[in-house]
């Protein structure tokens, strides 16, 4: 691991740490309000969503089982999509026809900025990033740039027959840089993207998809950009 994916490692565990603990003070400071508005503290406080907006009147945080609708959210407008989404695609009106099959709700809380773009998800079934649909379900906490395009998350995802894995990831404008994963397979390890390729580090049992080993194996590996290995280093006890 080089100095500068260490360094993009620690940034972005960095911002994980500050998206959870907004998230956790907006969580706190809505309960208390409730709760404190309450005459008695027996009483259960439901409700089917709740839109928080800023002082100048936009929507800015969206809570609910699902999230309720906000005219204010670019993800759910298609001319905005259309608008800052779309062009930086090769062909934009095909975007347009693979975005509408995107899923744009959540169950849980989608934090704007004042322009309408999602920067922090946190729930159960979040939604798709707004450049293709995610491979599983995921519970988790997500966060995106300034405009809306996702940089990272925490999530355990659950795949069609059941299975979880756990990951943490954090990603660059280039795409997927670095991810910290507990799979399914048995597969414990960290990934490391970059220009030429990939670097494993971690273990596996036998027959692991990522380490692409037969047997049982905890070492490093080095993929280039077509998963070809390249170099490998298996820990063994002398």
């Amino acid at each position: 691991m080089n100095d500068q994916h260490l360094q993009l490692l620690k940034k972005q565990v960095k911002q994980l740490q500050i998206a959870v603990t907004a998230c956790l003070s907006i969580l706190t400071i809505v309960l208390f309000s409730a709760f404190a508005a309450s005459n008695s503290g027996d009483k259960i406080i439901r409700a089917r969503g709740i839109v928080i907006e800023d002082s100048n009147g936009r929507d800015r945080i969206l809570i609910g089982a699902p999230i309720p609708y906000s005219r204010s959210r670019v993800r759910t407008d298609t001319a905005l999509v259309r608008k800052y989404w779309s062009k930086n695609f090769p062909n934009p009106d095909q975007y347009m026809k693979w975005y509408s099959s995107y899923r744009n709700s959540a169950i849980g809380m989608v934090v704007m900025n004042e322009d309408g773009f999602d920067r922090i998800q946190v729930g159960d079934k979040v939604a798709d990033p707004n450049t293709g649909q995610r491979m599983f379900e995921s519970a988790g906490i997500f966060w995106n740039d300034k405009e809306g395009f996702e940089r990272g998350g925490a999530a355990v995802n659950t795949s069609k027959d059941g299975k979880s894995r756990s990951i943490i990831g954090v990603d660059s404008h280039e795409g997927e840089a670095v991810h910290l994963m507990a799979l399914e397979d048995g597969t414990n390890a960290i990934s490391i993207n970059g220009e030429e390729g990939h670097l494993l580090i971690g273990s596996s049992k036998k027959d692991g998809q990522w380490f692409e080993n037969k047997e049982t194996f905890t070492g490093i590996k080095y993929f280039d950009k077509k998963w070809k290995l390249i170099w490998e280093q298996e820990m063994k006890r002398e």
